[in-house]
């Protein structure tokens, strides 16, 4: 393919300079038509195609740069003039061959495009290099940063596994001295949430609509923990259910609801999870009812590990805040661009 994007280049080269050569050989007495005039720049520039390999192999073998500047123009300098000379020699012979006419014009200005265009070559052949290495550097650094973010969410996903199951347990050892019977159905849930949890742990993304229903799963152990005190509702637009978001994550944030909001309370507690599209952006909104968000967020795996696990997943263009409910409460609201 680059080959033959050269020879298309000179190919142009070679009609544009048709009326160079038709006017050459109208100065020295020597009227030829259109037609010919072109073949002789085309046969002038398809000399150069041949020669091309040559000088950009020379250009590599011998580069001009800041250690090997002056021993690289001890050769590049000849070898120029001598392609320059040799080159004006086979213009002429195929230049008779085309014309017919033994002795065509000769003018400095042929010689001095020969000299350039050696040069314009070996400048154009460091100029693909630096740029070939340059886009090399900028793809070994991308997969540098890709690897990074996947290591990093790697490490915070393992922190979130043992986290909840820890939370879980201590949660049915408390519930086995007052209702043995909810403790066992407890039991049998968190065993069904952990065989679905277990199947997606290498798994860096799932649907939302996946993910919900690992939420719904938790919530139902909760419910099963606190009984008729607990209300949860989730809802979410038909199109955001099959949008891929990061494993666990909307886990930590009911998991703080729970946490900071139901057990903050003694009364009825509610518990909420939202998704919408609004444009290019998956909005979640992980709601409670109960006291309001805490003046300061203590470093932990529930906030502060979803969004670093955001960063690395989507950029600077998700986000997560965490902010008074209307009504009373606390809203955990996730922002992140649909990637479909």
């Amino acid at each position: 393919m680059p080959w033959l994007l050269i020879l298309i280049a000179y190919t142009l080269l070679g009609l544009l300079f048709t009326s160079q050569v038709w006017i050459d050989y109208a100065y020295a007495g020597h009227a030829i038509r259109w037609w010919r005039a072109a073949a002789v720049a085309l046969a002038d520039w398809y000399l150069w195609a041949i020669l091309t390999p040559g000088v950009v192999w020379l250009a590599r073998r011998f580069r001009i740069d800041r250690e090997h500047w002056a021993g690289s123009l001890t050769v590049h300098l000849p070898i120029s003039l001598v392609c320059t000379a040799g080159k004006q020699f086979a213009d002429r012979l195929s230049a008779a061959a085309i014309t017919g006419i033994a002795r065509g014009p000769t003018t400095f200005m042929k010689i001095h495009v020969s000299f350039l265009t050696y040069w314009a070559l070996t400048g154009i052949t460091y100029a693909f290099e630096h740029y070939r290495k340059y886009r090399e550097r900028e793809l070994q650094a991308a997969r540098l940063q890709t690897a990074l973010a996947r290591a990093q969410l790697q490490s915070l996903q393992m922190q979130i596994h043992p986290h909840f199951l820890f939370n879980t347990l201590n949660a049915i050892a408390a519930l086995m001295r007052e209702d043995m019977e909810a403790a066992d159905v407890m039991i049998a849930r968190l065993g069904d949430l952990l065989r679905v949890t277990l199947a997606t742990a290498d798994v860096p993304e799932v649907t939302l609509g996946r993910e919900l229903e690992l939420v719904d799963m938790y919530l139902d152990i909760q419910r099963a923990r606190m009984g008729d005190r607990l209300t949860t509702r989730i809802s979410a637009e038909p199109e955001t259910l099959d949008l891929p978001v990061p494993t666990l994550l909307l886990q930590p944030l009911v998991e703080n609801a729970i946490r900071h909001g139901v057990s903050a309370r003694s009364g009825p507690a509610l518990i909420e999870v939202r998704a919408q599209r609004e444009g290019h952006l998956l909005v979640i909104d992980v709601e409670d009812d109960g006291p309001g968000p805490p003046d300061s967020i203590a470093p932990g795996h529930g906030l502060e590990n979803t969004r670093m696990r955001l960063a690395a997943a989507f950029g600077p263009s998700a986000s997560i805040e965490l902010a008074p409910r209307r009504g009373g409460g606390a809203v955990a609201r996730v922002r992140m661009e649909c990637t479909r």
